[in-house]
């Protein structure tokens, strides 16, 4: 018996140290493979550094042959050195105009079965409430503000175990009914494993490397590590005989580097390594099934300023400006140097006639006795000295060149457009500077389906059982929505409405004026339904001056509500129904549903829809 258990001790200790030995194996190798992928894509890091310092008005650096960011000192201590930056108000303006995106998301249903449906409207309630709940609208802005520094940004979208409502408690830990969480990641924490495949999920992998305080990891993995000064950008480890001035660090933290693995023939479920301090985290496989046909992949959307064939990463905006910006400095700092003469005047002395330190250091003051030596030629002032036209001409050209390059121009401001008098002629300027941002806008409109896709995808694999959804509708009014996960059958998302650097607002407003002026909304009889009205006085944005206040609506929702009742149990027309819209529904619904109904089942629908007919005649006959 003694036996025995020495055998199983020894072979739990030798199991024991082949695990500790692959654990260190493998902790070395995702060091290894992030080290690599850093050192491979310096020079991309050093251009977004570069980008950010011209952005925040720091434009006299430059990058060396070693990847260092120099500064760019001055030939002669006489040399101005203003920054007129053009670099940021143009971004800024295009952050204002991409900030105008707010798509609508839709689902399209799995089939037209009822079913399926209110499945579907279900999903996009789902949608819209982890959008408002993770507020989009920031997440969107601070990705697109690293797209159009860096070129590129990422969200990442992974399920909340601590998000949600909560369900009750488990060991006296609180226990959450779980949500979807929604961030925005930089480009300096992403490290494909190819520079040169532009797609995501075409990557055999991608890390995702952070600064993690050392109690943050403790608490999510339960793992003690050691904790040091990190730089935020380069994820370098700082101390007093590197760091760099300026450089923003954060103290007593880990690089805690995730590797997100796809699926292989080996890990068929693809692996997530978490690796922080030299210790091993986590080694699970991934986590989200997210993709397109069911299978797992990586959590992380792409979006990019501009994309760049055979580059998984795309180019900023800022990276097209520097050169301009560079030579804008340059002729306003020169014209400043010439008007400095021009004020100040350059004096000529003979050598030696007059104490040059003295007039070099206190110069011509007012009243000053300037003394020179007898016999020689009194000092006097070059007049002949002159502003080139040059200057003005280069200045304005560099001026178009900004516009030109960015996309964005100011055109009320603009003097070549103030002789500009109609509003159309404005409106067309206006749709022109629109016009050249539809790619990086569309791209933004690209990154909003994708994610809602994600959405619906993570609740059908974590929700459980049934979900409570609010929602408000266009007249302010809180619905509640209860969503099932076996009732989620489709993720197909897509985008219901146009690209909003298209139209603006007046543009909107006018094409509703013009399709109701030419009749295509009216019904059969030529008639405006209440339904049409209502829905063109919210597009227009004066739903309060609907004096139905949504009556439609709540008939069609009533009517809908009906169609089961009377499939089952059959119905009475009640007074307050709206016959019309009722009746349409109905009639959508036996349609849609034809196929599975019973010939008594059809029987209940079709008197129904009868005495609604009825109904309708009845009106008509008496108003006629």
């Amino acid at each position: 018996m003694k036996r025995r258990r020495k055998l199983q001790t020894k072979k739990q200790k030798n199991e024991e140290a082949l695990i500790r030995e692959y654990e260190e194996q493998l902790v070395l190798d995702v060091q290894e493979d992030f080290n690599r992928r850093r050192e491979e894509r310096m020079m991309i890091e050093r251009q977004w550094e570069l980008n950010r310092n011209f952005f925040i008005g720091n434009q006299y650096c430059d990058v060396n042959k070693r990847g260092e960011i120099i500064a760019d000192d001055k030939t002669y201590y006489w040399q101005n050195r203003g920054v007129f930056n053009h670099i940021a108000p143009l971004i800024e303006s295009r952050l204002a105009r991409f900030s105008r995106i707010n798509p609508t998301i839709s689902v399209r249903p799995k089939t037209d079965d009822d079913k399926d449906v209110n499945a579907s409207n279900v999903a996009e309630k789902l949608v819209a409430e982890v959008f408002k709940n993770s507020d989009i609208g920031a997440v969107v802005k601070k990705v697109t503000a690293w797209s159009e520094t860096c070129g590129t940004g990422f969200y990442k979208v992974v399920w909340d175990e601590t998000g949600g409502e909560k369900i009750g408690e488990i060991d006296g830990a609180d226990l959450y009914e779980g949500d979807v969480k929604i961030m925005a990641i930089s480009p300096f924490e992403i490290f494909p494993e190819s520079l040169s495949i532009e797609s995501v999920n075409e990557q055999k992998s991608i890390i995702h490397a952070r600064a993690m305080s050392v109690s943050e990891v403790f608490e999510k993995y339960g793992v003690l590590v050691d904790g040091e000064e990190i730089s935020i950008f380069d994820l370098s480890v700082s101390n007093k005989k590197t760091s760099e001035k300026g450089k923003k660090t954060v103290k007593n933290s880990t690089i805690v580097i995730e590797r997100y693995e796809r699926p292989t023939e080996e890990f068929p479920q693809g692996r997530l390594i978490t690796v922080a301090g030299g210790k091993l985290l986590q080694s699970v496989s991934l986590p989200y099934i997210n993709g397109e046909r069911g299978e797992r992949t990586y959590p992380f959307i792409k979006q990019d300023c501009t994309s760049v064939s055979g580059s998984f990463f795309g180019m900023s905006i800022i990276e097209r400006l520097i050169p301009i910006q560079r030579a804008y400095n340059a002729v306003k700092n020169r014209k400043h140097e010439f008007l400095n003469r021009l004020s100040m005047g350059v004096m000529a002395v003979e050598d030696g006639s007059v104490d040059v330190d003295d007039l070099a250091t206190e110069g011509l003051s007012p009243g000053k006795v300037l003394v020179y030596r007898q016999g020689a030629k009194a000092p006097e002032m070059m007049n002949d000295i002159t502003i080139p036209p040059d200057f003005n001409e280069e200045e304005e050209k560099l001026i178009n060149e900004f516009v030109i390059v960015s996309g964005v121009s100011d055109v009320s401001s603009s003097s070549e457009n103030a002789s500009l008098t109609s509003g159309s002629a404005l409106q067309i300027l206006v749709e022109q500077d629109n016009s050249r941002l539809l790619v990086s806008a569309e791209e933004i409109r690209r990154c909003y389906v994708s994610i809602a896709k994600h959405i619906i995808r993570l609740y059908s694999q974590f929700m459980v059982e049934v979900k409570v959804v609010k929602y408000q509708d266009d007249f302010d009014k809180t619905r509640t929505y209860y969503a099932e996960k076996n009732a989620i059958s489709s993720d197909d998302a897509f985008l219901e409405n146009e690209n909003e650097l298209l139209y603006s607002d007046s543009k909107r407003k006018e094409v509703i004026f013009k399709l109701y002026d030419s009749g295509l909304l009216n019904d059969e009889q030529g008639n405006l339904r209440p339904a049409t009205k209502e829905k063109m006085l919210s597009l227009l944005g004066y739903k309060d001056l609907d004096y139905r206040k949504g009556l439609s609506r709540l008939q069609e929702e009533k009517a809908q509500e009906e169609n089961e009742k009377i499939r089952k149990f059959g119905l009475e027309v009640e007074i307050i129904d709206d016959d019309i819209v009722h009746l349409d529904e109905h009639v959508r619904y036996i349609l849609s549903e034809y196929e599975t109904l019973t010939d008594q089942e059809k029987q209940r629908l079709y008197k129904h829809v009868e005495q609604h007919q009825k109904r309708i005649e009845n009106k008509e006959n008496k108003n006629g």
